[in-house]
C-alpha cells in the first residue's frame, strides 16, 4: 500500500479511450461551434503500449521496451483515467454494513418491525450494546414518528435510526440520555431530530457505546470496494474531530495486522465548527495531512480537502430551503425549509476561509439555498464547488444574474449525485409538486457552461461511480419511466465529469488509471451500471485486479 518504493509498469495492448473535455462538451450541448456532435464521441485508435515510471505515463507507442518493469498484458482492454467520487461520507459508509437497512421502509411501523426483528434474532440471553439503522426517508412515511414509539421496542438499549439523506436521526430515550438530552415523556413523546441540532450529534456519535467499533471495522472493506470500482480518489465529507483521524486510523489497521492492501487518494473535508482549529494547525486545501502515508509516486495519500458548509436541509426531510412554501398538507414547522446559515454569515465565512487557502464545498439543495450560495460565492470571491444543486431556481439561467450564470461566471463547479434521483423520484411530486423539471437538471447545467463533478454522497447512494454515470445517462426510475429525458447526459459527458478534470491518458498523465473490458462512452445506461474494471492503478501501482 503506502510508502512502498516507486514501481515501473508497462501496459501492453491497451486502447486509450478518447473523450472531449467538459468545456468542449458544454459548447456542443449549447449549440456552439466545435468538431463533432454530442451523439458521435471519438473512437479509440489501435492498441498501444503505455509505459509508466515514477507514477507518470512517460511513453505511449507500439512495441515498447520495458526492461525491469512489471508488464501487464491487457488483451486490448480500454484505458481511462482514474475515477473520483467528488462527495462521499466514508465514516457512515464504513458503518453502514453493520446497521439495519431501513431504506425500503414506507412507514415508521415498518422500521420498528425491522428493529424488533433484529432484537428477536439475537442469541438467547444476549443484549446489544447499541442498535443502529440507516436508509429510510421521512418524506416517504405518512407521519412523523415519536421517540416514545422507539422506546417501546428498544427499551434501554441506545438506538439510532439515521435517515438516508443523513439530515435526521430518530433516537430513543436511552440514546438521548447519552448526549444529555431530554428523553420522551407523557407530555412530550419526542420526534426525530433534524438539521443543525442533529448534525451536532453526528459529530458525537462515538459517545454511544459500540459506535466507534461498528464504524472502524468497515473501513478496510470500503477502501477495497472503491478500488474494485475504479475509484482512485475521493473527497471524504465525514465529520472529523481531528486532522489526525485518518492517519491514526491507518496506523491502527497496520498495528492490528490488517492494513489496506492499497489506498486511493483521499481529500479530507473540514466543517465550519472546526475551521479555526484546522487553520491554527497550518492546514489549507491541498496540503498533506500530518502523518499521511505516501503512495508509490511519493505523493501523500491524505491531503486536506475543502471547507464543507451545509447551507440548508434536504428534500427528503422537507427542510431544503425553498423560494415557495412546501405543501401545507406536509405539516412542516418551517414552510420554506431550514436555513442553516444565512447569506451574510455564509459570505463572511467563505471570505475568511478563502483568505486562509481553503476551497469551498457548499451544500445547497433547495432553489433558495442555491441562490444564496451563488450570491455568497460572488461576493466572497471564494473558489470551489456547490454541492448537490438538486433544484435550480426558476431564473437560474437568466442573464446575467441567474444563480447558474453567476456560478459559471465565477468558475464554481457543481458537484452532483445522479443516483439520488433514483431514490427521490417517488417523493419529489409530493414534496416539490410542479418542480420536477427543475430537479436534477443536469443537461441545463452543462448547457449553461457548468463543469460537473459526479459523486455518490455515500452512503446516501452506493459508492459506485458506474451507478452515478448510469443514472445521469438513463434517468430511469424504479417504475421504468424516464424522469425528464431532456436532462439526460451522454455517456461521454458522464465520464468527463467523473475523472476529476483529467483528459484522455497521454504522456505526462498521472498514472491513476483504470482498465475496462468495454469502451464506456459507447455504453447505454444499463450497461454502464454493470461495468466492473479489469484493473485499477494508483500512482503507477496495480491496486486492484479482477480475478
Amino acid at each position: 500500500m503506502a510508502d512502498r518504493p516507486s514501481a515501473d509498469l508497462l501496459l501492453r495492448d491497451v486502447r486509450i479511450v478518447p473523450f472531449r473535455s467538459r468545456t468542449e462538451l458544454s459548447g456542443l450541448r449549447c449549440g456552439g461551434s466545435g468538431p463533432g456532435s454530442l451523439d458521435a464521441p471519438p473512437r479509440p485508435g489501435d492498441p498501444v503500449d503505455v509505459r509508466v515510471e515514477a507514477g507518470r505515463v512517460v511513453e505511449v507507442g507500439q512495441d515498447l521496451g520495458g526492461a525491469g518493469a512489471q508488464a501487464l498484458e491487457t488483451g486490448g482492454a480500454f484505458l481511462i483515467p482514474g475515477l473520483w467520487d467528488a462527495h462521499a461520507h466514508l465514516d457512515m459508509e464504513a458503518a453502514r454494513s453493520a446497521r439495519i437497512d431501513t431504506l425500503a421502509t414506507r412507514s415508521a411501523e415498518e422500521a420498528l418491525e425491522l428493529v424488533a426483528r433484529a432484537l428477536r434474532d439475537l442469541p438467547a440471553g444476549s443484549r446489544p450494546v447499541t442498535i443502529q439503522g440507516f436508509g429510510h426517508r421521512l418524506s416517504n412515511w405518512p407521519r412523523v414518528p415519536t421517540v416514545a414509539e422507539l422506546d417501546a421496542v428498544t427499551g434501554d438499549v441506545p438506538t439510532l435510526l439515521i435517515s438516508g439523506d443523513v439530515h435526521s436521526g430518530w433516537l430513543n430515550s436511552a440514546a438521548l440520555r447519552v448526549f444529555g438530552l431530554p428523553e420522551a415523556s407523557v407530555q412530550d413523546p419526542g420526534a426525530p431530530m433534524k438539521e443543525d441540532p442533529w448534525f451536532a450529534l453526528l459529530d458525537r456519535l462515538d459517545e454511544v457505546p459500540g459506535t466507534r467499533e461498528l464504524r472502524e471495522s468497515g473501513y478496510r472493506q470500503v477502501l477495497s470496494d472503491m478500488l474494485a470500482r475504479g475509484i482512485t480518489g475521493v473527497v471524504d465529507m465525514s465529520w472529523s474531530e481531528d486532522p489526525d483521524d485518518w492517519p491514526r486510523r491507518l496506523q491502527a489497521m497496520a498495528a492490528q495486522g490488517v492494513p489496506p492492501a492499497a489506498l486511493p487518494r483521499i481529500r479530507v473535508a473540514v466543517y465550519r465548527d472546526k475551521l479555526e482549529r484546522w487553520i491554527a494547525r497550518g492546514l489549507r486545501t491541498g496540503v498533506e495531512l500530518p502523518g499521511s502515508p505516501h503512495l508509490a509516486d511519493g505523493s501523500p495519500a491524505l491531503v486536506q480537502g475543502p471547507l464543507k458548509v451545509i447551507a440548508d436541509g434536504s428534500m427528503g426531510s422537507g427542510s431544503a430551503h425553498m423560494c415557495e412554501p412546501y405543501p401545507a398538507e406536509l405539516g412542516l414547522d418551517h414552510p420554506h425549509g431550514v436555513v442553516n446559515i444565512n447569506r451574510a454569515e455564509l459570505t463572511d465565512l467563505m471570505t475568511r476561509a478563502g483568505q486562509q487557502g481553503y476551497e469551498m464545498a457548499i451544500h445547497a439543495i433547495g432553489d433558495a439555498a442555491v441562490d444564496d450560495v451563488a450570491a455568497a460565492f460572488a461576493h466572497s470571491g471564494a473558489t470551489g464547488r456547490l454541492e448537490h444543486a438538486q433544484l435550480l431556481p426558476a431564473d437560474a439561467l437568466d442573464e446575467p444574474d441567474g444563480a447558474l450564470r453567476r456560478l459559471v461566471g465565477g468558475g464554481i463547479e457543481l458537484s452532483v449525485q445522479p443516483a439520488h434521483l433514483v431514490d427521490d423520484w417517488a417523493a419529489v411530486g409530493r414534496v416539490w409538486p410542479g418542480l420536477e423539471k427543475r430537479t436534477y437538471a443536469f443537461a441545463d447545467m452543462v448547457a449553461a457552461g457548468a463543469l460537473l463533478q459526479l459523486g455518490s454522497d455515500a452512503p446516501v447512494a452506493p459508492l459506485d461511480p458506474w451507478l452515478a454515470m448510469s443514472a445521469a445517462v438513463g434517468r430511469r426510475t424504479p417504475d421504468g419511466s424516464v424522469w425528464s429525458p431532456d436532462q439526460r447526459l451522454t455517456a461521454e459527458e458522464a465520464l468527463a465529469a467523473s475523472v476529476n478534470g483529467a483528459g484522455p491518458v497521454a504522456v505526462g498523465s498521472p498514472a491513476d488509471l483504470v482498465l475496462l473490458a468495454e469502451d464506456p462512452v459507447r455504453l447505454g445506461a444499463g450497461e454502464l451500471a454493470r461495468v466492473r474494471p479489469l484493473a485499477t492503478i494508483v500512482a503507477g501501482v496495480v491496486a486492484h485486479q479482477r480475478a
